[in-house]
């Protein structure tokens, strides 16, 4: 399978070992604006021009990633690809546990070690990180970053946009809004209303943010 990834970032180095960890042969187009600047890369081709390739190689390769940490900038990545009709598959690490009753949607990425338990669900254009923990029933939306092992008991729902840091963990039946962000290694054990920033344990509303959906 030739694989085309969007960006050149940190992240875009864990997608390119998971693809990598299926054991065959991946060719893989990295597309960005500017070089990185460590040779991690080579030997794939790194293309500056992202339109023009991608329309010269949409026939060559089979399946595409946006491999960018930024949620912004993911979910307008992503969105373009969808407007050429390419395939855009979800990427499961081979090293993660995905229940066969959960359903991961298109542009998702699920990273070494993390578990995907039965009945969750995951919107198109996520991340769920290494280690992180999705357990029975619940509701992530598009665009989600779930941080490093963060935990989410069964039952919790998290909004559109909303980014969880590191370590986090979410009690059953919480509900976190849209366009939130939880500090890092907080403690969820109430709902968070939509574009709040929240951290601390138990976690606690800091401030609203700006609307951004």
């Amino acid at each position: 399978m030739k694989w085309g990834i969007i960006g050149t970032g940190g992240h875009s180095k864990v997608v390119l070992e998971a693809i990598k960890s299926y054991g065959h042969y991946v060719q893989v187009m990295c597309f960005s604006k500017e070089l990185p600047d460590h040779p991690f890369f080579l030997p794939y081709p790194i293309v500056l021009d992202e339109e023009k390739m991608i329309h010269l190689h949409e026939i060559f390769i089979d399946s595409w990633h946006v491999a960018i940490g930024d949620i912004t900038i993911r979910e307008k990545k992503l969105k373009q690809l969808e407007q050429k009709k390419l395939i855009i598959p979800s990427l499961i690490h081979t090293n993660s546990i995905v229940s066969p009753s959960a359903t991961i949607d298109e542009g998702t990425f699920v990273n070494a070690g993390a578990v995907v338990n039965a009945s969750a669900s995951i919107g198109r254009g996520c991340i769920i990180n290494t280690s992180a923990s999705i357990d029975h029933d619940c509701m992530i939306g598009d665009f989600v970053n779930i941080g490093p092992g963060s935990r989410l008991a069964g039952h919790v729902s998290v909004g559109t946009k909303t980014e969880l840091g590191t370590g986090v963990s979410v009690a059953p039946h919480v509900k976190i809004g849209k366009g939130c962000i939880i500090g890092i290694g907080s403690v969820v054990v109430k709902n968070i209303p939509d574009f709040s920033l929240a951290y601390g344990v138990p976690a606690q509303v800091i401030k609203l943010l700006e609307d951004k959906q």
